[in-house]
């Protein structure tokens, strides 16, 4: 590159047009390079360029090494399939710099359209990092950063993404709420010649992702169930000149869009497929939608481009399970932990509505999300604050679009500054001013629980995340799952969620980041509420206790068992209900009173011996109704032939 350079300006005469030399250097992607006319004044020529931008950037480069600049800046024209590309050349700090000014786009009807949108043309052909050019990828990449989406840097794993994908690589990166994934796919999109196919479940997502791109000027376009069928036909008749093309799994499924799709993939002419929020593919594929699981496996097996698969929250076990799905995937992760998050859970009790009104009242002027599980409990929820003098708006799968639509727009907008919610609302909401989340009870495990508090503190300024729990949210939960027929995966995330959020004594960060495979033995963020309390709960051996429940298990058999009467059986309470079952008159009736202080930590211990598989819960149908049955579970014997150990927590008494 650097011959080629000293040849250029010793030999090439600009005077006669004499551009020999500077055509000859080598394109970025030289599997996809075109010619295209130069000209600045009276000097007209032709490069060979896989893109405008990198045609400018080379002429940059020619006009700094020749001395041809006469002033700090000049505009140079770019000419290509009838479209013209004026662009500024410039010196910053002796290096040559170049940035779009308009572009003169020949439109479908025929006619000259001025626009300032910047299409630049480029195609991913599997980068080979060993080509000499006069911009390498790396600056190529870093300067359509800054010239384009104005961003000076990269947030981590941004960059690494990038070059994967633009190498042909199947990826898969994970980072964390706000740690810009759209980028890793709207970059390359823009430096390419074909259209970017982006799968997504959530409509409010969707709408992000193309009000972001009308923003910077990309060029795409959205298939969607709410879309008329002649925008539809247009659409897909104008398929190849989108950069961005999002689609919904459902509407993937069959027709048209199908087959257009995957006509392009097998020409080639897919420059890649982004599978959003891919994490769903799992938790989602697995229980309400089967469409996204399906199209995920019928195009991860489709051959002619590559797959990018982007997610805040993969556990190793959901990871496992993806890379079962596309094969030869390059994982990347970063830390799923995020310093400005201040993790706190509370009990719920009766007084939850007066404390949930005074944390409010004490933000009022800050943005927030009060997230439910039912819908009936984002209403009654959204009704009581209302009644408290909180102005507030609900929203859930049940209220129109046009309600919903209009609620979204006034908590994005700021009119309203809180939102009651369940989980139909959040994912992909890019807000960076929500200064806390509150749970109002558990959600159905720690991914949606971490997914909801990614919701805040998008800016970088402490936020809070607040959950509010009982056990028996557990039996609240299982109305959501109980028309499945294997409720396992779905009970055993909500064993970890409540493992977690029972642990009175290690870091709440420290235990997230575990579950997600990052290990951190001895971290402490400093914040959390465990972290504050440091020292009121201590662990202790809880073997002994453990072979009395089972043995009191034992005693109790043939008898329906749910895990509140067992805590009050071994307790030795004076409940009306265990005289009348005569429970009062076993052996083992209060053979762990007084040993646990205060009677709460006795309930935690039997379910941490539930999450150990000590003890299990049944699920029990009966009509309309759902409950759990406790039984001995798998390692109970383990357990009374000193074959296994357990701990408990115990309050420290000062």
């Amino acid at each position: 590159m650097k011959d080629a350079r000293e040849n250029l300006n010793s030999n090439l005469n600009p005077s006669t047009n004499e551009f020999e030399r500077l055509k000859t250097l080598p394109p970025l992607f030289p599997k996809s390079f075109v010619q295209y006319s130069v000209s600045m004044g009276e000097i007209n020529s032709v490069v060979m360029a896989s893109s405008t931008f990198e045609a400018a950037i080379k002429f940059a480069f020619w006009l700094n090494e020749t001395r041809l600049f006469q002033a700090n800046s000049t505009n140079v024209e770019i000419s290509y399939g009838g479209d013209r590309y004026i662009y500024t050349v410039s010196l910053d700090g002796g290096k040559p710099d170049v940035e779009l000014c308009y572009m003169v786009r020949k439109s479908l009807v025929g006619e000259d359209d001025v626009t300032d949108q910047l299409i630049v043309n480029g195609v991913n052909e599997n980068i080979s990092t060993g080509v000499h050019i006069d911009l390498e990828t790396s600056e190529l990449i870093d300067t359509t950063l800054k010239q384009f989406f104005c961003f000076s840097s990269f947030l981590p794993l941004q960059k690494e993404t990038i070059v994967s994908t633009m190498q042909g690589e199947n990826v898969m990166t994970i980072v964390g709420t706000g740690g810009g994934k759209s980028l890793t796919y709207l970059l390359p999109a823009v430096l390419s010649f074909k259209p970017t196919v982006v799968i997504s479940s959530i409509k409010s997502l969707i709408d992000d992702i193309i009000n972001r791109c009308f923003d910077l000027n990309i060029y795409a376009c959205k298939f969607t169930g709410d879309i008329s069928k002649q925008v539809h036909k247009e659409q897909l008749q104008k398929f190849q000149s989108y950069r961005v093309v999002v689609v919904t799994p459902e509407v993937l499924r069959d027709g048209e869009l199908r087959k257009v799709v995957e006509a392009n993939v097998a020409e080639g002419k897919i420059d890649r497929i982004v599978f959003d929020e891919a994490h769903t593919i799992v938790s989602w594929g697995d229980t309400f939608r089967p469409d996204y699981k399906d199209v995920c496996e019928h195009f991860a097996k489709l051959t002619g481009c590559p797959k990018l698969l982007l997610s805040a929250t993969v556990p190793g076990k959901v990871e496992s399970a993806i890379q079962n799905i596309f094969p030869n995937l390059t994982v990347l992760r970063a830390s799923v932990f995020r310093e400005n998050l201040e993790l706190c859970v509370k009990e719920r009790t009766s007084t939850f509505y007066n404390e949930l009104v005074s944390f409010i009242s004490e933000h009022i002027d800050e943005c927030g999300i009060v997230y439910c599980v039912l819908q009936r409990d984002v209403s009654n929820v959204h009704v009581e604050l209302l009644k408290r003098g909180i102005n507030c708006i609900k929203y859930h799968g049940q209220l129109s679009e046009h309600v919903k639509s209009v609620n979204y727009s006034k908590w994005m907008s700021g009119e309203c500054k809180i939102i009651v919610a369940n989980s139909s609302f959040g994912m992909g909401i890019d807000k960076h001013d929500v200064r806390y989340v509150v749970h109002a009870k558990m959600p159905t495990s720690i991914e949606e629980y971490y997914q909801q508090c990614g919701r805040v503190g998008r800016d970088g300024l402490s936020a809070k995340c607040i959950l509010y729990y009982t056990y028996a949210d557990k039996n609240i939960l299982l109305k959501l799952f109980k028309h499945q027929d294997d409720l396992t995966p779905q009970i055993a995330a909500v064993d970890e969620l409540v493992n977690l959020l029972e642990d009175p004594v290690q870091c709440r960060h420290k235990c997230i980041m575990m579950y997600f495979g990052e290990p951190r033995e001895n971290f402490s963020c400093g914040h959390c509420d465990n972290c504050s309390h440091h020292g009121k709960y201590y662990l202790t051996d809880g073997t002994t206790d453990a072979m009395k429940v089972v043995q009191s298990m034992v005693e109790l058999t043939g008898r329906t068992v749910v895990c509140k009467t067992l805590n009050f059986f071994l307790a030795g309470s004076k409940r009306k209900q265990l005289q009348e079952d005569e429970l009062d008159l076993l052996s083992s009736f209060g053979i762990l009173e007084k040993k646990f202080v205060p009677l709460i930590m006795l309930e935690k211990f039997l379910h941490s011996l539930i999450y150990n598989g000590v003890l299990a819960e049944n699920v029990v149908k009966k009509g309309q109704s759902v409950f759990l049955q406790l039984v001995l579970g798998p390692k109970a014997h383990d357990i009374l032939a000193l074959r296994m150990s357990v701990t408990k927590y115990e309050k420290q008494l000062y």
